[in-house]
């Protein structure tokens, strides 16, 4: 008895090949990713700028967007990171590539007993 796997990274669920290159935001289900509205909790948030000038979480119904430095990271209106997007929303960075902007909303933030914020997130189209 043994694993019936190619040995590959793509014989996991969530992955794929390389592909063409021409694939900008297609996901396993044939749909374009980067059309897609998401939802996600901010990661680092207490080593970016935000935090480290106000020491706290920016408040419910604050706009973001995403840039990508690096790494992906949601900004205020003042170009402040609040916070990195989980790696599982690496696509993103093709999709920004490709013209697509990122608007969100903090849904809930806390400060308490750890920071913690949520954020919705919308794209605009190339």
């Amino acid at each position: 008895m043994g694993s019936s796997g190619s040995g590959r990274l793509t014989d996991y669920p969530g992955s794929q090949s390389k592909g063409t290159g021409n694939e900008v935001g297609s996901g396993a289900s044939g749909g374009d990713r980067c059309g897609r509205a998401f939802s996600c909790i901010l990661e680092e948030v207490e080593l970016c700028s935000y935090f480290l000038k106000h020491k706290s979480a920016p408040p419910t119904n604050t706009i973001l967007s995403i840039i990508h430095q690096r790494r992906l990271f949601a900004v205020d209106a003042n170009g402040e990171s609040v916070g990195a997007l989980p790696t599982k929303f690496n696509y993103i960075a093709d999709c920004i590539v490709a013209g697509f902007t990122y608007k969100g909303r903090v849904v809930t933030s806390s400060s308490t007993p750890f920071t913690f914020i949520s954020v919705d997130f919308a794209p605009g189209e190339p």
